[in-house]
């Protein structure tokens, strides 16, 4: 027998193992919201300027889930890091964020929602959206006193 049809046997006699026993392999299973995020600026929208580049990663933490958005804009750039729960509870947003916390919960299983907070108000909303290996990310609301909006589109690279 060959090595990859041995190691195909393997992997399903293991995924029929762990079905058979209810065990949920949760480590060793690729999250697909995790990883870093690029964005396609032609086919993103925004009310204000548009970034000249974006990432957005997601990763797990001992805590949660670290979110990083690095934007280049100009010669600066930007980066914004805060850890969450995808349990509808409020958690610090970076201080650099015209927010004071954050909240996320969960819509189905591929769409996540951010609601930002100032002095205890939502002040913007954020659907995140997966179809595969891309990401669209819907914001809405009035920060800073500006009404702001955009449609970004990521791509895992």
């Amino acid at each position: 027998m060959s090595r990859l049809i041995r190691s195909a046997v393997v992997v399903a006699a293991a995924l029929v193992l762990t079905t058979a026993m209810g065990v949920r392999l949760s480590a060793q299973t690729a999250d697909p919201w995790m990883g870093t995020w690029v964005l396609d600026r032609a086919n993103s929208t925004f009310s204000g300027n548009v970034p000249e580049r974006r990432s957005m990663t997601f990763e797990k933490v001992a805590n949660g889930i670290r979110h990083i958005t690095e934007t280049l804009q100009g010669e600066v750039t930007y980066k914004l890091t805060y850890v969450f729960q995808v349990d509808g509870k409020d958690y610090p947003a970076d201080v650099q964020m015209p927010l004071s916390t954050v909240a996320f919960k969960r819509v189905n299983a591929t769409t996540l929602e951010r609601s930002g907070k100032y002095q205890g108000m939502v002040v913007e909303t954020v659907t995140y959206q997966l179809a595969g290996r891309v990401m669209t990310v819907t914001q809405s609301g009035t920060l800073n006193g500006n009404e702001v909006s955009s449609k970004q589109l990521f791509r895992k690279p």
